[in-house]
């Protein structure tokens, strides 16, 4: 046994020994996924632990197991958030067209399941030997630098926080103007 999958093992252990893994935790706490989390933490074995628990707690309380393209057929017709196919590196490609008053007449919790479907569905289109996507943000539907990053932020928060290792790149294409100001 190497030394990462001494790590690997130490998290699992650790993760256990808080609370038994479901059947499905279990299969999302893969040897890769755990790995992600470790490198993310520094390979700290109590942070990627701590930071893996509530990621399975975050992903129960969104109904991970439970999202469904008929939920959001609107979005989906509408072009809203969709895996745009694969790059030269077989790294899926995601699309998100959100327009500036999708936050008013849909809740927090309803962008965050069409957030985590969309990167759900690019995970499922992954090769083998492939764990990154990349994110292309159209913002050319905002005209507010700040609405705009006040979708941006909490967006890119959902994927370093509980997919972590998994971007590759973002992209934000036609900010708005003062965009490159307020953005650090």
């Amino acid at each position: 046994m190497g030394m990462n999958d001494q790590r690997v093992e130490a998290v699992l252990q650790l993760l256990r020994k808080q609370a038994p893994l479901s059947l499905k935790q279990d299969k999302f706490c893969n040897p890769a996924c755990v790995q992600r989390f470790l490198k993310a933490k520094g390979d700290n074995v109590k942070k990627a632990a701590k930071s893996l628990r509530a990621c399975l707690s975050w992903r129960d309380s969104i109904g991970i197991y439970h999202l469904i393209a008929d939920e959001f057929s609107a979005e989906l017709a509408d072009g809203v958030a969709y895996v745009a196919g694969h790059d030269e590196e077989s790294r899926p490609v995601l699309i998100f067209r959100i327009k500036q008053d999708y936050q008013k007449f849909h809740s927090q919790k309803r962008f965050t399941r069409l957030v985590v479907f969309t990167l759900e569905v690019a995970i499922g289109t992954m090769t083998k030997n492939m764990d990154q996507m990349i994110i292309l943000f159209d913002a050319s539907f905002y005209r507010s630098a700040s609405a705009f990053i006040n979708l941006l932020l909490p967006m890119l928060k959902i994927v370093a926080d509980f997919y972590p290792r998994r971007l590759h790149s973002a992209f934000v294409i036609d900010p708005p103007s003062l965009f490159t100001y307020l953005w650090k």
